[in-house]
């Protein structure tokens, strides 16, 4: 270990301590602790001020431009359920079938269902009115019920797709979704068993929690005398689960180019989707009910006040969390990890794991660990893709702390201390790391450790990865001005027809893609005359901070480029999937002149981003792209880095032969060096 990455590890430790210190201790606000603890990190690690300050209010946008949302959707949502009398008709009901010594065991069924197609915060705000209903009919803990919902919605997080978390990972190793769907049931049931309902009956007696909880009163208000029924309560609080799921199968289902799949996927989304929901409970669980327009706004505004702390801190834990990331936390455990040398299956979770504890984000730990892992783990004999899945989920799940903000999610909606918190969600989370890895442990000796097959044409199974952006219409971003992208089926056997036969018509900037030098150079070269040898090659990629636009000559050099033939840039768009949206986003990060200039003075042959331009947009002369193709230096642009991580790799990227044209999509591979 470097002596900086080991000086990394000791801030990030150092600043863990300040969190629980400053808030347990001297009982400072969450709010306040989060934001002097993260500048301070930021400060020692090296990161230029204004740097800090602006990673941290990335970070909280960033969590905030989502959850605040749902946050107050849900809200409302479970507002509606609350007064209504829906949660308590759900409720009654949950109890009678499974009967109340059971019912925290039902709780955890159903967050592991509805959990499946939707993000761990919109799953808890959709059902944790269910928890304060149930908690308050039975008398039960709110602990005893609490814990079994956020097993489920956890586990299903990390491990089972289609969550879009765990999809990651499926990409990342060139998984099967089918096996990996079964398979994660397999290891996720006993895992979710185990940290949800058996541990919350242990731990429920020993926490004492206060009989106010603010929140927990704006979901159990008065109920009118007559209760809407069970089907029309549980269709409500399911609406959301229902579009999600609708448009997931669309995507499966449905031709890409398809009005309808478009549609589906726009209802179906999860912000669309719970406000679908909660303008149906208006009618279904508001006017049925028989509660005037005034009755209902101010259910609406009475449930938005308790949220604006609890948003404030899950805020501040996203700018703690990006913080660590952009002064390289993490990846100065990634290195720990991998020098390790430790089976894949262990590598993977404790790559995972660690990244889990400095970051705080499940999803960065999956994403992260699984493009560190996923080049080593596909050329060692004896790795099983799938398994790799599960092992990285469950890492990605272990010892969530205040850095986490799920961490003060729920602590602030089960009114508990910190203390109160690191007992129960925190235990319960590195339950679910822990018996995840021993399951999927377990499983490897039923189901065998062996690598995928190989044979003669598959690449992947020789350790090459994809860093194609997938050509989709639904999801394919196209520049401004661009020729559009359309697929058509001409015949289809999915609809009678004997064969299949499509054609699609897209510009040559599409996806990722090659500008030859005749993009902007007189005479330049066309794409069909440029040679093969900067095609081919070492190839060394090189992360650019999410909050850097301009890559110019000041930033090119704060990283280990010279030397390198071929230079890719893994920047925001790639930590913010931009390649897989079909939105054009015009802050993506660009190469300046003044950089350009430098590569093509050091001999690089071949340079390459992760978005559809490396232009600044709107740039008043395309400076950049004269410098590279005048030297005949072609741009590969539109990559999907999200598979790999920074570092030398062998690289294969080969357009179509398309006579006479500046460029043509490209298929391009990555190989670890």
């Amino acid at each position: 270990m470097s002596p900086n990455a080991r000086l990394l590890l000791l801030y990030a430790l150092g600043a863990v301590v300040a969190l629980i210190v400053l808030i347990a201790r001297f009982k400072l606000h969450p709010f306040i602790a989060l934001i002097a603890v993260s500048l301070g990190l930021g400060t020692a690690a090296g990161m230029p001020l204004s740097g800090v300050v602006k990673a941290f209010e990335d970070g909280v946008g960033g969590v905030l431009g989502f959850i605040a949302i749902v946050v107050a959707l849900g809200t409302m949502l479970g507002k509606m359920m609350a007064e209504s009398g829906g949660a308590t008709r759900i409720a009654t009901t949950l109890i009678t079938l499974f009967g109340e010594r059971r019912v925290h065991w039902a709780v955890m069924v159903v967050a592991f269902i509805v959990g499946i197609p939707v993000f761990f915060q919109v799953g808890f705000v959709l059902l944790i009115p269910l928890v304060f209903t149930i908690a308050r009919r039975t008398g039960m803990s709110l602990v005893k019920i609490g814990i079994p919902l956020v097993a489920g919605l956890s586990v299903v997080h990390g491990m089972v797709p289609p969550h879009p978390a765990a999809m990651l990972a499926v990409v990342a190793y060139q998984a099967d979704v089918g096996r990996t769907v079964a398979y994660a049931l397999l290891v996720g049931l006993p895992t979710a068993a185990l940290a949800g309902p058996i541990f919350a009956t242990w731990i429920a007696p020993r926490i004492a929690l206060p009989e106010e909880n603010p929140l927990a009163a704006q979901f159990v208000g008065g109920v009118p005398r007559a209760m809407p029924g069970f089907g029309i309560s549980l269709f409500t609080v399911l609406l959301p689960v229902i579009l999600m799921v609708c448009a997931s199968a669309a995507d499966v289902a449905l031709d890409a180019a398809s009005t309808l799949r478009s549609g589906v996927d726009f209802v179906g989304s999860p912000i669309v989707a719970l406000l679908v929901a909660l303008l149906f409970s208006l009618w279904s669980l508001g006017h049925q009910q028989h509660f005037t327009r005034d009755q209902i706004l101010k259910f609406a505004n009475d449930c938005l006040a308790p949220t604006a702390a609890i948003l404030l801190v899950i805020g501040a834990g996203g700018g703690f969390n990006r913080v660590l990331l952009e002064s390289g936390v993490g990846k100065a455990i990634a290195g720990v990890a991998v020098g390790s040398h430790a089976s894949p299956l262990l590598l993977a979770w404790t790559v995972a794991a660690l990244i889990r504890v400095a970051t705080g984000s499940a999803t960065v730990a999956m994403t992260t660990s699984a493009g560190i892992v996923a080049p080593i783990a596909l050329t060692t004999p004896g790795s099983h893709t799938e398994l790799l899945v599960l092992a990285t989920g469950a890492g990605s799940l272990v010892l969530s702390h205040v850095n986490d903000s799920g961490f003060w999610l729920i602590k602030e909606f089960f009114n508990m201390t910190v203390q109160q918190t690191l007992k129960t969600w925190t235990v319960a989370e590195s339950i679910i790391g822990v018996a995840g890895l021993g399951f999927t442990l377990l499983l490897s000796l039923v189901v065998g450790c062996a690598p995928r097959e190989q044979g003669t044409g598959d690449v992947g199974a020789r350790g090459w990865i994809d860093v194609t952006a997938m050509l989709d219409p639904a999801t394919t971003p196209v520049y401004a001005g661009d020729a559009p992208m359309k697929f058509d089926f001409l015949k289809d056997m999915r609809k009678g027809d004997v064969l299949t036969l499509s054609g699609y018509s897209l510009g040559a900037h599409s996806g990722t893609h090659i500008d030859a030098p005749m993009h902007f150079v007189a005479n330049g070269a066309p794409i069909d005359q440029v040679p093969l040898d900067p095609l081919i090659g070492t190839a060394r990629v090189i992360d650019i901070p999410d909050s850097v636009r301009a890559i110019d000559s000041g930033e090119l050099n704060r990283h280990a480029w010279r030397g390198a033939k071929r230079v890719l840039f893994r920047t925001r768009s790639t930590l913010r999937g931009w390649m897989d949206s079909v939105t054009f986003h015009r802050d993506f990060a660009y190469v300046a002149p003044d950089a350009a200039q430098l590569l093509a003075d050091a001999g690089v042959v071949l340079v390459g981003v992760d978005y559809i331009s490396a232009e600044q947009f709107g740039a008043p002369a395309p400076r950049t792209h004269q410098i590279l193709l005048g030297r005949g230096i072609p741009i590969v642009e539109g990559l999907d880095l999200r598979p790999v991580q920074a570092g030398d790799y062998d690289l294969i990227v080969l357009p179509l032969k398309v006579r006479g044209h500046e460029a043509a999509p490209a298929r391009a591979i990555l190989r670890k060096r």
